[in-house]
């Protein structure tokens, strides 16, 4: 509540205390509307393959907030957590936040936290996800020289604008003097923000193209494109900065095992349940286009829950251009969305709307509503597959 305002100077005042810890690892920026976490993960699963230390922050988290910063693929562990904040608790004992610049956000300590592990580990590349938006994200403190846009669209309006064209301005606030801008897909409005934004800041534009030489493992088209993004920032490390890459690692990147809550399929109570954190419109028509692809017919039940700042309404609709049955439930969260909301939203789209409290009532209805052996789509918000995934796994 003393915030009232998005700026960078709490994160400035912070590096500069930790001695700009930012600056012993090459970052890399990635922002856009849909395909960020994925164009991050195969980015890193490159890296990793090539075996350059590679540190990765991203969100939200699935199960565990430690999920938001990887070390070479995996969670940080518990004990290095701790050191790492402790260590962050000492760097503002001994140089406080001065108080005109507010309080430190969740986000902002957790944006830190990424940065201070990476350059305690000794990371050799950093990747760093924008959380909302880009120009005065936390993460834009960084002065990263290359920087990734993934297909931008129409999201967080409340924050961003209600245009794509004000959404791409604050998306291009991430691209730096000189940097190396990966970008490809765009809709002719952002096109044109991210092409005058490359020519402010004299910075060298790369187009990115789908990757249709092997098999993906993560499913969806869509993932071609995110793959094919990530290998074009592979060969800026590579070229411009000396990094020893080798493109016959490609393949063997882009196959890695299913990341969590990505069309990932688990198997439980006798059924198979699809988790996909499918979060506004555009990513749902991805996702109902990778269902179909799945065996998922049109009388698969689907469990939906949203966040109040998502188009939930619009979600519903593309969802009841596919399926006929959804169970509507609220996500333990304070900032989700009520099921009476949802199911006003859902009025006249499905053949069965059904209220569920929570996911585990949700999860009870669903069973009882279908027959062993039934596929199950779980969707809307990557906090519901998280609530999902946990009760599932013990059931």
């Amino acid at each position: 509540p003393k915030n009232s305002f998005f700026n960078l100077k709490r994160m400035g005042h912070l590096l500069r205390a930790a001695g700009r810890p930012d600056q012993n690892f090459l970052s890399v920026l990635i922002t856009g509307t849909t395909g960020k976490g994925s164009t991050g993960f195969f980015l890193e699963s490159i890296l990793k393959e090539n075996r350059i230390p590679v540190g990765y922050y991203h969100s939200p988290h699935v199960e565990t907030v430690r999920e938001r910063i990887r070390m070479n693929g995996a969670l940080v562990s518990r004990a290095l957590w701790a050191e790492g904040l402790s260590d962050i608790q000492k760097i503002l004992a001994q140089n406080p936040l001065p108080p005109r610049l507010g309080v430190l956000t969740y986000f902002e300590i957790m944006t830190f936290l990424a940065i201070w592990l990476f350059s305690k580990t000794r990371r050799k590349v950093g990747i760093f996800e924008i959380g909302l938006g880009g120009r005065l994200d936390a993460t834009n403190v960084l002065r990263a020289p290359v920087v990734v846009l993934t297909p931008i669209h129409l999201d967080h309006e409340n924050f961003l604008g209600n245009t794509i064209a004000k959404i791409a301005r604050e998306k291009a606030g991430i691209i730096k003097k000189n940097c190396f801008v990966i970008s490809g897909g765009q809709r002719p409005e952002a096109e044109r923000v991210i092409r005058r934004q490359v020519r402010t800041m004299g910075a060298h534009r790369i187009k990115s193209v789908p990757y249709r030489e092997s098999k993906i493992r993560l499913e969806g088209d869509f993932q071609k494109i995110n793959a094919g993004t990530a290998i074009q920032a592979a060969r800026v490390l590579r070229l411009a900065f000396g990094f020893p890459i080798n493109p016959e690692s490609y393949p063997r990147a882009v196959e890695n095992p299913n990341w969590s809550g990505r069309m990932e399929r688990v198997r439980a109570l006798r059924r198979e349940f699809i988790l996909d954190g499918a979060h506004n419109p555009v990513s749902v028509q991805g996702m109902v286009k990778a269902a179909a692809g799945l065996c998922c017919p049109q009388k698969t039940w689907v469990i939906f829950g949203a966040m109040q700042d998502k188009n939930s309404e619009v979600m519903l609709r593309i969802l009841s251009q596919r399926f006929q049955k959804i169970i509507l439930t609220k996500i333990q969260n304070p900032r989700a969305r009520s099921v009476g909301v949802l199911l006003e939203q859902a009025k006249g789209l499905f053949k069965i709307a059904i209220p569920a409290q929570n996911i585990r009532e949700a999860i009870l209805r669903v069973r009882e509503g279908s027959h062993a052996g039934s596929s199950i789509l779980v969707t809307g918000s990557f906090y519901l597959v998280g609530e999902a995934r946990r009760l599932l796994r013990a059931a």
